[in-house]
């Protein structure tokens, strides 16, 4: 089943922000771009989110030294966070961002030396574990996504959360935050844990589903 509660921009760059803070730059890139379930695809005129996926895609690049790549994705992302600068929501803080693609530019080794800048949004460097259900869900179906597991899972387990009177502290939300947040080595586990927990509430869905056919 999928989640029919659309994901908004501003979750779309929180999430994003989240993912690239602890170092996902795969992931924030994604989202940014609007590449995966559940995450919005970039408004036509969203300068913003089109030059952080780019700036991500300069990042990623950069790290794996192919160079030619990561000066064109500098050179997008200079472009379109320059025309973004007029119209960005209030809050989002890139100028961070421009004063590394600047540097990147000039030397692009600096992506080999030292990681790029957090990113800041309403004055706070946001994490994947502390997002509202909205936007980590955005990360964690991502996170799905990129390695393998099942999206489906997380899409019903944020489904479910939102069926409760208190969707932000149910235990579906929480393990959707820890598998958001979690290290490599920690999210098989996690996500075992939240597949058994969304296979339980799919039987008792199908168990009720029974009775009226």
């Amino acid at each position: 089943m999928t989640d029919d509660t659309p994901a908004t921009t501003a979750d779309a760059l929180l999430a994003g922000a989240a993912a690239h803070n602890v170092g996902e730059y795969d992931i924030a890139r994604a989202i940014w771009a609007g590449e995966t379930p559940l995450a919005p695809a970039p408004a036509a005129d969203d300068s913003l989110r089109t030059g952080l996926a780019a700036f991500a895609t300069a990042v990623l690049d950069g790290r794996r030294g192919e160079w030619g790549a990561a000066l064109a994705g500098a050179e997008e992302a200079e472009s379109a966070l320059a025309d973004s600068d007029s119209s960005a929501p209030a809050g989002v803080d890139s100028t961070s961002v421009e004063r590394w693609l600047a540097a990147f530019r000039a030397d692009p080794e600096v992506a080999e030396r030292s990681p790029p800048p957090r990113l800041d949004i309403d004055d706070d460097e946001p994490t994947p574990g502390e997002l509202p259900l909205s936007a980590t869900a955005l990360v964690a179906v991502a996170v799905a996504t990129g390695i393998g597991d099942d999206p489906e899972v997380v899409i019903d387990a944020v489904r479910y959360a939102r069926d409760s009177d208190h969707p932000e502290t149910t235990r579906y939300a929480t393990f959707v935050r820890d598998y958001a947040d979690a290290d490599a080595g920690q999210r098989p586990i996690v996500f075992e844990r939240l597949s058994a927990m969304v296979q339980r509430e799919r039987r008792k869905e199908e168990d009720v589903s029974g009775l009226f056919d």
